[in-house]
């Protein structure tokens, strides 16, 4: 019932996906994500990659165009529709498959071929079974292969119950560490589950996964302050400074989002 509830929500907002990420923030935190992401793109341009809860295909369309052979996987049947539209207009369908499927169970995928697995948007908060979906991970995964996922920062979300005056929701909220994501649709609430660094990196080192690295991304709260984006030179200054602050692993909690970079040995 709730994957059911995601894909209806995912399938609604699939044709104004793009533009409802399309402003300063999200080119800010999109910029921090790639710079994350960069240091661990295969040197062999053979290696296969994949986009998990790929959504329109964003990350996925970074590795194709950086010239990896790249699969796509969302819950969403309209998500994939909008990947391959994208990847029609590219003339990248020979290097690119686009795939409908779940990341708690992906039979579609074949066992240890992905050098590189980027699972962003935070698809382990939105799926039914976040250790299943790492298992997962873990199977596709080529020996020596790397994944890095997002997910949702428990810490991060408690402000909203407060601001809510909600103390027994926020109790119930630290008990059972999930929430819902809040769509005006009621319908279309599906559960998400949230993570410390801790708990998310546990979830990896039980899948089998050598961790490397939890960071919290952004450091600094932009989000409040959008104007402050608008200029160009300010910025390139908060890009730098959010580069000096996102390798403390200490300050990883105090980010709405984590992100994690686990090994395949």
């Amino acid at each position: 019932m709730a994957r059911d509830r995601s894909v209806q929500y995912h399938n609604r907002v699939a044709r104004k996906y793009d533009a409802i990420y399309d402003d300063d923030y999200w080119r800010y935190h999109d910029e921090i994500t790639w710079h994350l992401v960069k240091p661990h793109l295969p040197r062999d341009l053979a290696s296969r990659c994949l986009d998990l809860g790929c959504g329109t295909g964003k990350w996925g369309l970074k590795l194709l165009k950086s010239g990896f052979r790249t699969t796509f996987l969302d819950h969403a049947p309209a998500m994939i529709g909008k990947v391959r539209e994208k990847l029609d207009e590219l003339g990248k369908n020979e290097r690119a498959e686009a795939v409908v499927g779940d990341i708690v169970q992906m039979p579609q995928l074949a066992d240890g071929v992905y050098t590189l697995t980027l699972a962003m948007g935070d698809p382990l908060s939105i799926c039914s079974d976040p250790a299943r979906a790492a298992r997962e991970m873990y199977r596709v995964c080529a020996p020596g292969g790397v994944v890095i996922a997002t997910a949702d920062s428990l810490h991060a979300a408690v402000p909203h119950f407060l601001e809510s005056d909600d103390l027994s929701g926020l109790k119930q909220f630290l008990k059972s560490r999930r929430t819902r994501w809040l769509t005006r649709e009621s319908g279309e609430q599906f559960e998400l589950s949230m993570f410390t660094p801790a708990s998310l990196r546990k979830l990896f080192t039980s899948a089998g996964f050598e961790v490397m690295s939890v960071v919290g991304k952004p450091q600094l709260d932009v989000r409040k302050h959008r104007e402050m984006l608008a200029d160009a030179e300010t910025f390139r200054a908060l890009i730098e400074i959010e580069k000096q602050l996102i390798g403390d692993e200490d300050a990883a909690s105090r980010a709405s989002h984590l992100q994690i970079v686990a090994k395949r040995t």
